[in-house]
């Protein structure tokens, strides 16, 4: 049955807008023909252990060093559907460049359509699985894997809830992560969960509390030499562009050159856009 908060917001505001936050991402099917699809992972399934254990499957380019880029992709809160499209993100940037190993990382407490689940809490998906815990785990995932394949940089994508668990990390974390990209943040957590009861018609699952870290909190904790960029769609209900602006400005204050682009028209489902990847690319090279 579906939790009421996300039947209300399929039925009221676009399909197309909504799909991927509440199942996953609605832009797998449209993607099938992308490079890269048909790479296989690697043999690699599992980093840490107990209740940091968390899966992931890792791709790589098909030129690259002893020393490549990591780059690290985190799905959004999914709340009907396992999520996938974190491996289909990597799968098509270590086909689209070279030197990189891409690991799509199941976030604490899901489960994959494979079955696979990583452990810890998922939550409601409700902005509450941004806990200390969950970022801990996190950035201890990323510590073992950059070890684990000698890379000499790791660049982390997050999307939706994944971008603010990943904009924690930095705050937590600040020597963790060489360059990030955030797509779709819910920068400032309590003031999403407001924006969220209103869609919701002031449903009362918004109003539980929650131990979730805001990255807009945390900002003054980022190491504000390392490269960030925001991307949001011009038509996002879900996580309008005023949490992602409110993040940026407030790096700029300390700064930051992280950069902000927002996408005309675009809604919350831009995460295996080409825009990301080009995106990602930029990260990567530093042009």
């Amino acid at each position: 049955m579906l939790r009421p908060s996300c039947y209300w917001l399929l039925t009221r505001l676009s399909m197309t807008a909504l799909l991927g936050s509440c199942q996953g991402n609605g832009n797998t099917s449209a993607q099938a023909t992308e490079p890269g699809l048909s790479m296989p992972s690697d043999t690699t399934q599992w980093v840490g252990k107990g209740e940091q254990r968390l899966h992931v499957q890792a791709y790589h380019s098909s030129t690259r060093t002893a020393r490549p880029t990591l780059v690290v992709v985190l799905h959004g809160d999914a709340p009907f559907r396992p999520p996938e499209y974190q491996y289909t993100l990597a799968r098509q940037v270590a086909a689209a460049y070279p030197n990189v190993v891409a690991v799509g990382l199941l976030r604490p407490g899901y489960t994959d359509p494979q079955g696979y689940r990583s452990a810890g809490l998922r939550g409601e998906a409700t902005g509450d699985n941004y806990t200390p815990e969950v970022v801990d785990a996190v950035a201890a995932a990323l510590t073992e894997l950059r070890q684990r394949y000698h890379a000499g940089r790791l660049v982390v994508a997050g999307h939706s809830g994944g971008a603010a668990i990943t904009a924690n990390v930095l705050a937590r974390y600040p020597n963790h992560i060489d360059a990030a990209l955030l797509a779709s943040c819910p920068c400032d957590v309590p003031r999403w969960r407001q924006h969220m009861q209103q869609l919701d018609d002031g449903g009362a699952i918004w109003e539980t509390s929650v131990r979730s870290l805001s990255p807009l909190a945390l900002a003054d904790s980022v190491d504000v030499t390392r490269p960030i960029t925001l991307l949001v769609g011009t038509a996002d209900s879900v996580a309008p562009p005023r949490f992602s602006r409110a993040y940026w400005q407030a790096l700029h204050q300390r700064r930051s050159p992280a950069r902000l682009v927002q996408l005309p028209g675009e809604g919350h489902e831009i995460f295996l856009s080409a825009t990301v990847r080009r995106e990602i690319g930029v990260l990567l090279t530093g042009r």
